[in-house]
């Protein structure tokens, strides 16, 4: 049996909506409900059996030490978790498994690319339309899904091969965007999607030792790319987020 490093990639919507800064973002749902407290404790229990050596999380690489004060805090009882699916999955998880830490891999500043949202918006093309319609309506199927569903089955929709597929044809049908002497939607793909993908990438290998088990909460629009690198870069034995998560239909 191979030494490698396990990974399990869980892609995720963001449930502390005053937090996205996303160009598009779904309703609300009332994390702290109940029903929806019951829903999450059930998301942690499938979770739980990957047996994670490590958990990650969508926050910035440089502000780790931050997150490492939160994540303390919080185990000592002095810190209240948000929404944020990052205290809700993560922190809650970690703390039943005993970790004493939690890690950020992210980076997320546009560095050098440019704002292909308001060129579209600026410059109307067929394409542009287009994109925007698409958007528009993977938004409204998800708000759909995620107002009348399990946060779980909401996960594992989220999770599906298609609809990873789906969200990820948003950005491809993006790099299109521009003209011949000024591709802007290539050079945004570029330089900041697939940039901040690889760093990504970069940083959960960083943390990744022989045996380890990492189990990566992301947003669900990173999933596609970062399967594909995780699956190329042949560093992790590679498992996938619906074999746990389906699991909930059992319990």
């Amino acid at each position: 049996m191979s030494n490698k490093p396990a990974i399990l990639i869980v892609g995720t919507d963001h449930f502390e909506k005053s937090a996205v800064q996303d160009y598009a973002k779904t309703e609300e749902v009332d994390i702290f409900s109940p029903r929806k407290q019951l829903e999450i404790r059930n998301i942690i229990s499938c979770l739980k059996e990957f047996s994670p050596t490590k958990i990650v999380l969508e926050y910035p690489l440089k502000y780790q030490m931050k997150l490492t004060n939160e994540y303390q805090d919080y185990i000592a009882g002095n810190f209240k978790i948000s929404a944020n699916e990052r205290h809700q999955i993560g922190f809650q998880l970690a703390r039943e498994l005993g970790h004493s830490n939690i890690f950020a891999v992210d980076w997320n500043e546009e560095e050098g690319a440019p704002d292909i949202f308001e060129h579209m918006q600026t410059h109307q093309t067929k394409m542009s339309t287009q994109l925007f319609l698409d958007l528009e309506r993977m938004v409204a199927e998800a708000n759909e899904k995620s107002q009348t569903a399990t946060i779980g089955e909401y996960l594992i929709f989220l999770n599906e091969t298609q609809q990873v597929k789906k969200n990820h044809q948003l950005y491809m049908d993006m790099a299109l965007i521009g003209e011949y002497d000024n591709p802007i939607g290539a050079k945004w793909v570029a330089n900041y999607w697939y940039y901040r993908n690889l760093l990504i990438y970069k940083n959960i290998d960083s943390l990744a030792y022989e045996s380890d088990r990492l189990l990566i909460i992301y947003g669900v629009g990173h999933v596609h790319l970062l399967n594909q690198l995780v699956h190329e870069g042949d560093r992790f034995n590679i498992e996938y987020a619906g074999d746990y998560l389906k699991s909930m239909g059992s319990n």
